[in-house]
């Protein structure tokens, strides 16, 4: 049986690095092991034994062995009639795995449900559920959502190790000048800071570390919260809940906190105008710090979304902010096979870069298909296949990130012509680096492709 139900021979040359596929025999599951979290000590074992008991039981766990085993952190599966796609991304990018036939994909999707804590019969109503798995000495969160659709039905299986990997600025891709910078902004006194970055583009993870970084061991540090979206625990850092379904607002709550006079507020959301007047109020007259996040394609559509949003508060808010963090999501470059090449004065001109500054750059090795590895003769030759990426050029990803520095100058701009290229080019004539130039110097430093970065500034905001 293949890897999704389907038969497959495999051939003496198909490489070790596919999709694993084994035989009907159940010892030779691979060895990943499962451990449901929506249910007692005991439950759980009882859980997994019936599960094991499905016909399906093998293929679910291959298919969620192969998604870690290639680095995916996401599966996604597509249920329509005649069958099921399957997708894995890796590295932000989706690959299509072998599909499964309808029977066998429903099969998997049983075992699945069941594990997770979710409804295995209910086909339509969106259900979330979330199971432990541990491979190889390393410990998984897999989170399951489920939501019918006219087609038939998505299933969205998100993986993230259990223990973070990514733990400082620098793991993420920050340059040293660039998080001293930061860093003296999320250190300041009565201002604003804001941490921001496009959907899916690990904005979670930047905030998380970038807290990390203020100085909650000397301040008193607090987080106004909404229970139903909470953000993880930072040590020194005191949240600050409020319950919606017990008619308590965020301003009723941050008000009667700051009767203890907290030194620094984290929001990560402002929620409404009221709590807008009250951290105006506590970091312009009180000489208080506070911090933000937005969703936003670059510091620059954050200024604005800001401006837009509380347009009453507008020129306060401007005034005390002094930096905006933003982000965006890019492949590195696998250091076992990637390719240097010498760059034409031409495209370093191009680049921006200095002629004699960069002898070399990168490009990846990305090996021709099956069809067109032969000789001139017609014959087939073996292609050495990276085994650290598996031919895919790239291996895990990099943030670039532009931190745009609030001058009086600039914030004078903003209020008087809120407009976003008039803007953008203004902050580069200021000195500002853009994703683009940002981008350039990973690559310079070989971190990344200039087809990466031309990828990545295709998505950049009009």
């Amino acid at each position: 049986m293949g890897l999704f139900g389907k038969s497959k021979k495999k051939s003496a040359s198909a490489s070790t690095e596919g999709p694993v596929f084994v035989g009907e025999a159940a010892d030779q599951l691979p060895p990943l092991e499962l451990k449901p979290t929506a249910f007692s000590r005991d439950e759980a074992q009882g859980v997994m034994i019936a599960a094991k008991q499905l016909p399906a039981f093998g293929v679910a766990v291959r298919v969620l062995y192969e998604a870690i085993r290639t680095r995916a952190d996401r599966i996604l599966m597509d249920f329509t009639a005649p069958g099921v796609a399957v997708r894995f991304r890796v590295d932000g990018m989706w690959e299509n795995m072998p599909a499964m036939d309808r029977p066998t994909g429903d099969g998997a999707l049983m075992v699945v449900k069941k594990v997770f804590g979710m409804n295995p019969t209910e086909r339509r109503a969106r259900q979330k559920g979330k199971c432990a798995s541990h491979v190889a000495g390393v410990d998984w969160i897999i989170e399951c959502i489920s939501q019918g659709v006219p087609t038939g039905e998505r299933v969205m299986l998100s993986i993230e190790p259990k223990k973070p990997v990514l733990k400082t600025l620098s793991d993420l891709g920050m340059r040293e000048k660039m998080q001293e910078n930061l860093k003296s902004h999320l250190n300041d006194n009565g201002k604003l800071v804001i941490i921001s970055g496009p959907p899916g583009s690990g904005l979670p993870t930047t905030w998380k570390i970038a807290l990390e970084e203020t100085d909650k061991f000397i301040r008193d540090f607090i987080s106004l919260e909404d229970p139903t979206d909470p953000d993880p625990d930072i040590i020194n850092v005191t949240k600050v809940p409020f319950d919606r379904s017990a008619n308590e607002t965020p301003e009723a709550v941050l008000q009667r906190r700051l009767l203890k006079q907290p030194d620094a507020f984290i929001f990560p959301s402002l929620y409404n105008e009221q709590v807008v007047t009250l951290m105006l109020g506590e970091v312009a007259k009180n000489d208080r710090h506070a911090i933000t996040r937005m969703v936003a394609n670059d510091g620059i559509e954050a200024l604005l979304n800001l401006a837009s949003t509380y347009p009453k508060q507008a020129k306060d808010l401007i005034k005390i902010t002094s930096a905006v963090l933003n982000q965006r999501l890019i492949r590195r470059l696998c250091d076992k096979c990637r390719q240097p090449f010498q760059p034409s004065p031409q495209l370093l001109q191009k680049l921006g870069i200095p002629q004699g500054r960069v002898n070399k750059l990168y490009q990846p090795f990305v090996p021709p298909p099956p069809d067109q590895r032969v000789d001139a003769k017609g014959n087939p030759i073996e292609i050495e296949i990276c085994q650290q990426c598996n031919g895919r050029g790239y291996y895990g990803r990099i943030a670039i990130f532009e931190l745009l520095e609030i001058t009086d100058e600039f914030r004078s701009a903003i209020l008087k012509q809120p407009n976003a290229s008039y803007l953008r080019q203004m902050a580069t004539s200021l000195g500002h680096r853009g994703f683009q130039e940002e981008g350039v110097l990973a690559a310079a430093l070989g971190l990344t492709s200039l087809q990466e970065l031309q990828r990545m500034m295709q998505s950049k905001p009009a």
